[in-house]
């Protein structure tokens, strides 16, 4: 009795100090959180900015304006504008916080690194007749916030100092960057010279790579693609020379490391890339502009690649789930193998569970087969992989002929490799192929058995 009165009362009181957090903290919350909440120092709608000024903490001065939908550099000089840089000033601008003020009404802004201004940003929207400024100043000297004010106002007040690198821009941080002008998607040829390698010429036709150069064969989609977003995306680093071209010798551009050309269409861009400048860039250039710049020297290992780097390592395109036919021709003799649909279940089968297609002997005499066997076969098949590339194929030794079928049952793709193995080497030979792929030769007398095991007499 004692314990259920017990219970009572702390039901009650629990009750009563959900009400009072729902009725009385729920309500003074949002009073709280409004109190604590920090001025901005402007009120800025980045997509209404069209002209910003920027002087940087090493003197140099950037203006930039908006035409249409882009930015461009109008000063120092003139040039395209990096985006990303300017999205990026303007929302930190939006966002800005007065963190606390220091002085209304200073008689001097000298000890706050204001007098002269250290970093200046201007902006001026639409509509607007002047610019609005904002002058930092020095560190605090804990180092977390910095000595800020708004031209025309006297008041100091800081903001937190892990802002300045967003504000702190030079007029390269400002420029377009890109190493290269292409359109990516629009690539459909690639020519790439070393000093140490061997020339690679590649062609596209629809979504498929071809190398031309030094040997015609199929190449890899994912390395040619990772080429092609390596160089769109590379960027400059610094800016050497804005016009390098009497000097190419002193940069290793005379002879390049490396040159690749991209084209698409009759458009041609093309990167020549020469000695080192430090421990982490190379000096580069775009044959289509004067200046020398630096580049990440990790960029010319990825154009350092072998003819075989580019080329298709998979022997067969087909899948063990996409096959629906399977002809091999060994010893003279060729198998077909296809899928049986199965009969009709009764109509008045209950419990009738669903029909299954199964996989089955159907040259040169019909037979059942082991099921696990052959998908077994079909994922050797199909994850063969080239180990290295030959030359010249095998014209003599033991050969056996895979021809699959795979796809849309009514109109299947087809493809048919030819291996031929001479002492413990195998070569698989492709139609069209220049050389031949060298494959494993335990992965290969692993598929021999499991064909002898599905295809021998009963």
């Amino acid at each position: 009795m004692r314990g259920a009165k017990s219970f009572l009362i702390l039901l009650i009181v629990a009750l009563g100090l959900g009400a009072y957090i729902y009725f009385v903290e729920s309500k003074r919350e949002p009073a709280e959180s409004a109190a604590n909440k920090k001025p901005s120092v402007f009120t800025v709608d980045p997509d209404k900015v069209e002209e910003i000024q920027v002087k940087s903490a090493s003197g140099e001065t950037t203006t930039l304006k908006k035409t249409g939908a882009k930015w461009q550099i109008t000063s120092p000089e003139t040039l395209d504008a990096d985006e990303t840089e300017v999205t990026g000033l303007l929302s930190t601008l939006k966002g800005l916080e007065i963190q606390r003020t220091i002085d209304e009404k200073p008689a001097t802004v000298n000890q706050y690194g204001l007098d002269p201004v250290r970093i200046g940003i201007g902006f001026r929207a639409a509509g607007d007749t002047a610019m609005h400024k904002l002058e930092l100043g020095s560190k605090t000297p804990t180092g977390g916030d910095l000595y800020a004010r708004v031209e025309g106002q006297p008041k100091v007040f800081l903001i937190s100092s892990y802002v300045e690198d967003s504000l702190n821009k030079t007029t390269f941080a400002f420029r377009e960057k890109n190493v290269l002008k292409f359109a990516r998607d629009d690539v459909d040829n690639i020519s790439l010279e070393t000093t140490a390698g061997t020339p690679v010429a590649l062609t596209r036709k629809g979504s498929d790579w071809r190398l031309s150069k030094p040997i015609d064969a199929k190449a890899d989609f994912g390395t040619v693609d990772n080429i092609v977003g390596q160089l769109y995306q590379a960027r400059m680093k610094s800016i050497v020379a804005p016009d390098g071209t009497k000097d190419l010798k002193k940069f290793g551009l005379e002879k390049p490391d490396a040159t690749v050309t991209l084209g698409a269409g009759s458009t041609r861009a093309t990167l020549a890339i020469g000695t080192k400048h430090d421990d982490t860039s190379l000096y580069a250039r775009d044959l289509s502009r004067p200046m020398v710049f630096t580049v990440d020297k990790t960029l010319l290992d990825d154009l350092k690649k072998k003819p075989d780097d580019f080329r298709k390592k998979d022997i067969f395109e087909f899948r063990s789930f996409t096959a629906i036919g399977l002809d091999i021709t060994t010893a003279g003799q060729t198998y077909s193998f296809g899928k049986e649909k199965p009969a009709a279940a009764a109509k008045d089968a209950k419990d009738a569970s669903p029909a299954v297609e199964k996989w089955k002997l159907l040259k040169p005499t019909p037979k059942d087969i082991d099921q696990t066997k052959f998908t077994d076969l079909l994922t050797s098949l199909s994850n063969l992989r080239a180990d290295k590339f030959a030359d010249k194929a095998f014209t003599t030794g033991d050969t056996v002929e895979v021809t699959a079928r795979f796809g849309d049952a009514a109109k299947p793709t087809t493809e048919k490799v030819t291996f031929r193995k001479t002492g413990d080497i195998v070569h698989a030979i492709l139609p069209g192929e220049g050389g031949a792929s060298v494959i494993v030769t335990s992965e290969f007398d692993k598929i021999l058995a499991t064909i002898k095991e599905l295809t021998a007499s009963k």
